[in-house]
C-alpha cells in the first residue's frame, strides 16, 4: 500500500510532517528520499526552524518530536531506548525521558466501552468506580473500583479510537522504514524495517490487555516460591482485550525513599530483593519484567515488594541464558575467544572479522582483570560490548537488547534505594549454579556427543558461497577460527573416549569382582580389583582436572 493511500493517512502524514520540520529534521527527510511525498502532503521543505530548536542536541529534538507526535511514537521511542547496541547513551537517555503527555478522558466517555466489554451495566459488577483516574497513559486509563463481593480492584480501560490511530501510524512507519532502508546507507545500519516490525509486534500485544494479564499470571506462577514478592491478581471473569481488571495493592512507591525510611523499612534489603527477583526471572525462568524502573514497584510492610505493569516483558531461551553466562564467565576468566564466539553467533549471517573482534574484546576484558564475579560492573561491561558491536556493524538480538536494558534499569532502581547497590552481587549465586549445571558430567557428555555430530555435519556440508567481507574478502568465518574449532573437537572427542573407557573399566571390574573370576585372593578377583582401582583412579584424576578449570566459579 502506498504511503498516501488513504485520506486518513494523508492527514496524519501532514500532521507528522509539520512536527518533523518544526524540530529541524528537513535534511533527514531529504536523505530518506521522502521529500516528494511530504511535499504532496502540503508542507514546504524550506520551512524555517525555531532558533531554540537549533541549540538542542539532535537526541533531545527527536525526543520532543516523538512526544508531540503522540502515543505510537512515544512507544516507538521507548522501544528504541532498549537498543543500546544501536544508539549512543546520550540518545538512550533522551528516549528514556519520553513521557506520555496524555490527557485524562472523562469517565463518561469510557463507560460505554466498559459496559460493552462486561456485557452488562457496571452496577451489576461493581459497587462503585472512582471517576477520577489514578493513572493516565496514551493507550489506557486506570480507575479504582470495588466489586460486588467487596474486593478492591483497578480497571485499566483502553481509550476509544486509539487502535485505529495506532494502526494508521504503523502503516506510515512501515513505509518510512522501507524508504530509509532503500535510500540511506547511514540509516540502513539501524535495521529500520526489522525495528519497525519488532515495534509493531510489541505494540500489537500491548493493545491486547489480555496479553499483559497472561504475562502477570505466568510470572506469578514462576515466582510463587518467593513469599515477599507480590504480583497483582487478575480477575479473568471481567478482563478482555480492552479492559483489564486486577487486584488493587496499597503500598509506598519505590521512588519515595523518605516514606520508606519513615515506615521503618530496610532499603538495602528491598534493593537486594528486587534484584534477586529480576535475576531469577531472567536467568532461571527465561521470562522477565523488561521495565523494572522504580515506578513499577510498590513497597509493602515487612520489606515486601509488589511488582506492577507487565506490558513489556522479555523472553530468553535456555541457549540465550547460557550465552549471557558465557560472556560473563569469559570476562572473569580472561577468555576473549569465548566471548567473541558468542557475539559472532549473533551476526545472523553477516560476515565477521573474527580475529579483529577477538582483539577488541581482549582490550575490553583486560580492564576487568582480577575482578571477582560479584564485583563485576555488569551494566558497564554490557555497554562496552554493545559499543564494540556498533563498531563492527553488528546488531544485538532483540531479546538480548531487552535484557541489557532491563539490567541497566534495574541498576537504577537499586541505586534509588541504596546508593551502594551492586546488581551483580545478587546474580552471582544464580550464575554459579548455572555454570555447575552446565559443566556437570552428564551434561558435558551429552553436549560433547551432540557437538561432535554437529561439527561432522558441518564439515560434510557444501562450502558457503563466496562473498565480500566488510573491509576485505572471504567468507564470514576466519579459517584460523575453523582450525581452533577442529582442535577443540578433537580434544572433546578424546575426552569423550576417555570417559567411555573409564565407565567401561568400572563396569568390567565390578562384573569380575561380582563373578569372583580367577585368579582370586581371599575370594576376590585380582583382575577385577586391579581394573576397578585403575578406572577409579583415572576418573578421580579427570574430575580434579575439570575442578581446576571451574575453581574460580566456586
Amino acid at each position: 500500500m502506498s504511503i498516501l493511500d488513504t485520506g486518513r493517512d494523508l492527514r496524519r502524514l501532514n500532521e507528522l510532517t509539520g512536527i518533523l520540520l518544526k524540530y529541524g529534521f528537513a535534511d533527514m527527510i531529504r536523505r530518506l528520499g521522502m521529500a516528494a511525498p511530504f511535499e504532496q502532503a502540503g508542507k514546504l521543505m524550506r520551512q524555517s526552524v525555531d532558533r531554540d530548536m537549533l541549540t538542542m542536541e539532535p537526541g533531545e529534538r527527536l525526543r520532543r518530536a516523538l512526544e508531540e507526535m503522540g502515543p505510537t511514537f512515544v512507544k516507538l521511542g521507548q522501544i528504541l531506548a532498549t537498543r543500546v547496541d544501536l544508539f549512543p547513551m546520550d540518545w538512550i537517555e533522551q528516549f528514556e525521558k519520553l513521557q506520555d503527555n496524555a490527557r485524562a478522558l472523562p469517565y463518561e466517555k469510557l463507560l460505554p466501552k466498559i459496559e460493552k466489554s462486561l456485557g452488562k451495566p457496571v452496577d451489576k459488577v461493581f459497587i462503585s468506580i472512582d471517576p477520577k483516574p489514578i493513572g493516565v497513559a496514551s493507550i489506557g486509563q486506570v480507575h479504582r473500583a470495588v466489586t460486588r463481593s467487596g474486593e478492591q480492584v483497578v480497571l485499566k480501560v483502553q481509550k476509544p479510537g486509539i487502535r485505529s490511530r495506532i494502526e494508521s501510524d504503523l502503516r506510515l512507519l512501515d513505509q518510512v522504514a522501507k524508504l530509509a532502508a532503500d535510500n540511506s546507507v547511514e540509516l540502513r545500519r539501524y535495521r529500520p524495517v526489522e525495528l519497525v516490525r519488532e515495534f509493531e509486534r510489541s505494540l500489537t500485544r500491548e493493545l491486547d490487555f489480555t496479553s499483559e494479564s497472561r504475562n502477570a499470571d505466568r510470572i506469578r506462577e514462576n515466582m510463587k516460591g518467593i513469599k515477599w514478592l507480590v504480583i497483582p491478581k487478575v480477575y479473568w471473569e471481567y478482563t478482555s482485550a480492552v479492559l483489564s481488571v486486577q487486584e488493587y495493592i496499597e503500598g509506598i512507591p519505590a521512588r519515595q525513599t523518605d516514606r520508606i525510611e519513615d515506615a521503618g523499612l530496610d532499603r538495602k534489603l528491598i534493593a537486594r530483593r528486587g534484584a534477586t527477583a529480576a535475576w531469577k526471572m531472567a536467568l532461571e525462568d527465561g521470562f522477565f519484567h523488561a521495565d523494572p524502573h522504580p515506578g513499577n514497584f510498590l513497597i509493602l510492610p515487612g520489606n515486601r515488594i509488589a511488582m506492577l505493569d507487565y506490558g513489556m516483558v522479555g523472553k530468553l531461551t535456555r541457549a540465550r541464558q547460557e550465552q549471557m553466562v558465557q560472556i560473563m564467565k569469559s570476562v572473569v576468566m580472561q577468555e576473549p575467544e569465548g566471548c567473541a564466539s558468542v557475539l559472532a553467533s549473533w551476526a545472523d549471517g553477516i560476515p565477521v572479522k573474527f580475529e579483529q573482534l577477538t582483539a577488541d574484546i581482549e582490550d575490553i576484558i583486560t580492564r576487568y582483570y582480577g575482578i571477582a564475579l560479584a564485583e563485576l560492573d555488569a551494566p558497564a561491561l554490557l555497554l562496552d560490548i554493545t559499543s564494540l558491536l556498533r563498531n563492527h556493524d553488528l546488531v544485538l538480538p532483540s531479546d538480548i537488547a531487552l535484557l541489557i536494558k532491563a539490567i541497566i534499569t534495574l541498576e537504577g532502581f537499586g541505586r534509588v534505594l541504596d546508593p551502594s547497590f551492586d546488581v551483580m552481587s545478587e546474580a552471582e549465586p544464580l550464575i554459579k549454579r548455572m555454570v555447575r549445571i552446565r559443566y556437570s558430567p552428564g551434561r558435558l557428555a551429552r553436549s560433547l556427543s551432540m557437538r561432535a555430530l554437529d561439527m561432522v555435519d558441518k564439515l560434510y556440508a557444501p562450502p558457503p558461497a563466496q562473498g565480500s567481507q566488510r573491509g576485505g574478502t572471504g567468507v564470514g568465518i576466519d579459517p584460523r577460527h575453523l582450525e581452533r574449532l577442529v582442535g577443540r573437537l578433537e580434544r572433546s572427542q578424546y575426552r569423550l573416549v576417555q570417559t567411555g573407557l573409564t565407565v567401561a573399566g568400572i563396569l568390567c571390574g565390578s562384573l569380575l569382582l561380582a563373578g569372583r573370576v580367577a585368579p582370586t585372593i581371599w575370594d576376590i578377583s585380582v583382575f577385577g580389583l586391579m581394573i576397578l582401582l585403575a578406572s577409579g583412579t583415572w576418573s578421580i584424576w579427570m574430575m580434579l582436572v575439570a575442578r581446576r578449570h571451574l575453581r574460580e566459579w566456586e
